[in-house]
């Protein structure tokens, strides 16, 4: 058995390094459709129920793959500031109103990292999405197994004392009263714009004396 899974990380991880783009994307169509799949399990009702109950996401999902395949980082500013203006507009405006409220923060952390990752590739040449676009292994694992992870635990941690709750959006699989799509997913989006932040501290290099 454990030759079997050493075996599948060495495929997955030559696939990634040659076809990054096709990988990434095959991700977050995976994401999505983890999505309807535990929405359903977590409260069973017809396919279109479930997909109006969660048709938000792919206000990301969608955005996010065009980049992946096609468009690149040099685009990211223009989504960053539409992602901007519909967390503002949202939180402040309720409009549009058919967008659940609970998308707003998603909105804005999708927007400080979006123009970030932009501006760090501007002056560094380099970028969490470029690096992951180029096939960057180890960034690309790190990143998994660090936001799961520190997510899950942070999440279980907060369940007795509740410091904080959240607004969820669509039914989820329940653990202890933590959703668990949430334990396992939910620090994506805080975790990006936050290694946007310390990124240049990772790649920039030290004066010289």
């Amino acid at each position: 058995m454990n030759k079997i899974f050493e075996h599948f990380i060495e495929d997955l991880e030559i696939e990634y390094e040659h076809h990054p783009r096709l990988i990434i994307f095959s991700c977050i169509v995976l994401f999505y459709i983890l999505v309807l799949i535990q929405s359903y399990f977590a409260l069973p009702r017809n396919p279109l129920t479930v997909f109006l109950d969660t048709w938000e996401m792919l206000l990301f999902i969608i955005p996010m793959s065009l980049i992946v395949l096609r468009l690149g980082v040099r685009n990211l500013p223009v989504f960053g500031i539409i992602y901007f203006i519909l967390g503002f507009s949202v939180a402040s405006l309720k409009f549009p109103n058919f967008i659940k409220a609970e998308y707003e923060t998603i909105s804005f952390l999708v927007a400080i990292w979006f123009i970030g990752d932009w501006f760090n590739y501007r002056k560094f040449k380099k970028s969490l999405l470029s690096e992951l676009l180029k096939g960057n292994y180890y960034l690309a694992i790190g990143l998994f197994l660090s936001t799961v992870v520190l997510g899950s635990i942070v999440e279980f941690l907060n369940a007795p004392i509740r410091l904080w709750w959240y607004r969820w959006p669509f039914p989820s699989i329940e653990i202890f009263g933590i959703p668990i799509f949430l334990a396992a997913f939910g620090w994506f989006p805080w975790i990006f714009p936050m290694f946007v932040f310390f990124y240049p501290f990772a790649i920039k290099k030290p004066k010289k004396l």
